[in-house]
């Protein structure tokens, strides 16, 4: 729950992408019953959780990226705003290391001790 819900700590390419997809499916999968079954308007209840959790993985993916969630706002610059947002968010691969918002979600369960041998 706290990946969806928090704003704090730091979540990869792959998860925000996962997330995404499936944040939408869902989303049209209720919008459609919703108004169905109760009409329109009983639609207008599924916006702030969907838009809680779309601002919650933007700002973690942020973190990801060793940005401020202030850049966000680019968001608001016509057509070029939500482009960089988008090769930003989706496509750039996050600080290889602990930042200033916490350790890396790609090492964090990765054995330290492990020894890989390379053979050609």
């Amino acid at each position: 729950m706290s990946l969806l819900f928090s704003f704090s700590g730091r979540v990869p390419r792959a998860t925000f992408w996962w997330c995404g997809i499936l944040l939408w499916a869902v989303f049209i999968v209720l919008f459609v019953f919703l108004d169905a079954t109760f009409g329109r308007t009983s639609t207008l209840v599924l916006y702030p959780p969907f838009f809680w959790i779309v601002a919650a993985l933007a700002v973690k993916r942020m973190h990801d990226r060793g940005k401020s969630p202030a850049w966000l706002l680019v968001a608001l610059l016509p057509v070029i705003g939500p482009l960089w947002l988008f090769v930003d968010l989706g496509l750039l691969r996050g600080t290889p290391h602990e930042n200033q918002y916490g350790l890396d979600p790609l090492t964090v369960d990765s054995d330290y001790l492990k020894v890989e041998i390379n053979r050609p």
